[in-house]
């Protein structure tokens, strides 16, 4: 297991190989942080048996040692002035005094509550002269019941709530971690948890050394019982490993895990997140020293707590919204470990506004496309993703060739004209028919550093008849006029109708540019378009009735059919 969880009581323990991680929340809300280089080592994963005894002793001191860390992180200090005095006067840690008092009051406990009381109560209700086997088989169910009774009353102490919460944030986040999918809301029920293997491996033991009941000699009854007891520990952990790997073994195992596990909030499974993403990207000391407000892996697990809670996560939004509060790339804004308060509030409020359905390019009144950035707003479509397809095929056709004249019909943001002036020696034109879309445009085509011929037009109305371009390009409205109340709050509440509506079918401005097209294209001359999910059958058969040929398409980033290309007067060689 690359890496090991442990739940405290106001936060989650995490493990690798040589460091540990300890996320804690205050008592203010803030999440706070400790780590360091790992002591105590769970080895031997590739033996069976032995790994399972390792993992249980570790676990416990990692358990006990979180719980420790975690009090003093939220500001409630385990050690007291008696455990600071004694720790004085023995040269012992405070931490070291308080977790061996922990250690000894646990174990008077369970010697008064697992030997000598069920052992009196069997005892005084069965007697001496029944038969040994079921005589003894008696007391370890009373044994057994009075475990579970405890377990029981702990599940719902609210002072155990915190504890179990974490335990199941910390199953949720180790079965993501493990690429296992998530098949309901039980999937907080994980087998391979501490908590679980302890309750799992006492039960066995207190089951199997009272039915075996070894009275030989005190000191050869320890060492035997001891033996079963490490025995017990190394089973428990190996049907805890197998009942781990699917959803119906784990099931198998919520006898136990209901007494140790709890479904944990968003503030629980965050935390488990921190540190998870904290364990990953540690890797010295100084790396935990920084003096920062906000760590990134608590302002990441935040983000994605709101986006996913309104349904629009996605992990590139996240990273730009990060890169453009901070003012760099994205490459560069992800070596930044943490943010100062102003930062932090600032890509919050870009996070909620995106949470709220927001489209990024409306909170930062920009966008990214093909390696440029766009001033946008809304008087014109923001440009997307999938449109930088029909660019790239664009541009490739282009090549090294001087003097090309490239159209693009109904430029909006001026993006497609400007990132093919901006990439091929063509000489570019665009229409639209929004005197606001063109000024933004001629400020984009400024800003990037192109010239382009804008000119205010209907479709080709305002071109000289004598006007010829090799390329027409165009991403015109395609959205059925019925579907557009149905489309995403991000589109049709920040893109304008203009751009959007391609009438009752979708495919008026195909129909009106493939009629007029061929005026203006040279022999030869090719046609490229966007077109909607779908589309592409009768958009091809339009364009074959206005006398196009070579007919071929490009598929997008999810296979769908997105890129047209059509040829007018001569067969040109198809897109690959």
């Amino acid at each position: 297991m690359k890496y090991l969880f442990f739940p405290c009581v106001t936060g989650v323990r995490c493990q690798s190989k040589s460091r540990y991680v300890t996320v804690a929340v205050d008592e203010r809300g803030a999440k706070r942080l400790k780590s360091g280089k790992l002591k105590n080592k769970v080895i031997f994963w590739n033996i069976p048996l032995l790994r399972g005894i390792c993992y249980f002793f570790c676990g416990a001191i990692a358990l006990l040692k979180g719980c420790y860390d975690c009090l003093n992180l939220s500001g409630s200090k385990l050690e007291g002035k008696v455990t600071e005095k004694v720790g004085q006067k023995l040269n012992v840690r405070g931490e070291g005094i308080a977790l061996t008092f922990v250690l000894l009051f646990s174990l008077a406990l369970s010697l008064i509550l697992f030997g000598f009381l069920p052992a009196k109560l069997s005892f005084l209700f069965i007697g001496m002269s029944m038969n040994f086997f079921l005589r003894n088989f008696i007391i370890a169910v009373t044994k057994i019941v009075i475990f579970f009774l405890i377990l029981l009353i702990f599940r719902y102490l609210p002072a155990m709530q915190d504890l179990y919460k974490f335990n199941g944030a910390t199953n949720q986040v180790a079965l993501r971690e493990d690429r296992m999918k998530k098949l309901d809301d039980k999937d907080y029920y994980c087998p391979l948890n501490i908590l679980n293997v302890m309750v799992f491996a006492l039960i066995l033991s207190i089951f199997v050394i009272t039915l075996v009941g070894i009275s030989i000699a005190p000191y050869w009854n320890f060492l035997i019982n001891l033996g079963i007891f490490l025995v017990c520990i190394a089973v428990s952990f190996e049907i805890c490993y197998i009942f781990q790997k699917s959803y119906a073994t784990r099931m198998v195992c919520l006898l136990t895990n209901f007494f140790v596990c709890v479904k944990p909030s968003i503030t629980h499974d965050e935390v488990a997140r921190v540190a998870l993403a904290e364990i990953k990207s540690t890797n010295s000391e100084e790396d935990m020293k920084q003096d920062k407000s906000v760590l990134r892996s608590t302002l990441i697990a935040e983000m994605e707590t709101e986006l996913q809670k309104a349904d629009r996560y996605d992990k590139a939004d996240i990273d730009w919204i990060i890169a453009t509060v901070l003012g760099c790339s994205r490459e560069e804004a992800k070596l930044v470990r943490s943010f100062d308060n102003k930062t932090y509030r600032e890509i919050k409020k870009a996070t909620t506004a995106r949470a709220q359905g927001k489209p990024l390019s409306a909170i930062f009144g920009f966008a990214e496309f093909y390696g440029l950035r766009f001033m946008v707003n809304k008087k014109v479509l923001a440009p997307r993703p999938e449109t930088e397809i029909l660019v790239e095929e664009v541009i490739k056709e282009i090549g090294d060739k001087k003097n090309l004249r490239v159209l693009d019909v109904g430029t909006g943001s001026g993006a497609i004209a400007v990132a093919i002036a901006k990439n091929s020696k063509a000489k570019v034109t665009a229409l639209d028919i929004s005197k606001s879309a063109l000024e933004i445009a001629k400020i984009n085509a400024e800003k990037n550093n192109v010239k382009v011929e804008f000119v205010l037009s209907n479709l080709f109305d305002s071109l000289k008849r004598r006007a010829r371009f090799d390329i027409i390009v165009s991403n015109p409205p395609y959205i059925r006029t019925l579907d557009i109340q149905g489309l995403d709050d991000e589109v049709k509440n920040y893109d304008p109708k203009i751009a959007l509506d391609g009438g009752e079918d979708g495919l008026n401005f195909y129909r009106l540019i493939a009629e007029r097209a061929p005026n203006y294209l040279t022999k030869g001359g090719q046609l490229f378009l966007e077109i909607g999910m779908g589309q592409f059958k009768n958009v091809q058969n339009i364009l074959e009735s206005a006398g196009f040929s070579d007919i071929t398409f490009k598929k997008d980033y999810s296979n769908i059919v997105r890129v047209v290309r059509a040829v007018y007067g001569k067969r040109r060689r198809n897109i690959k």
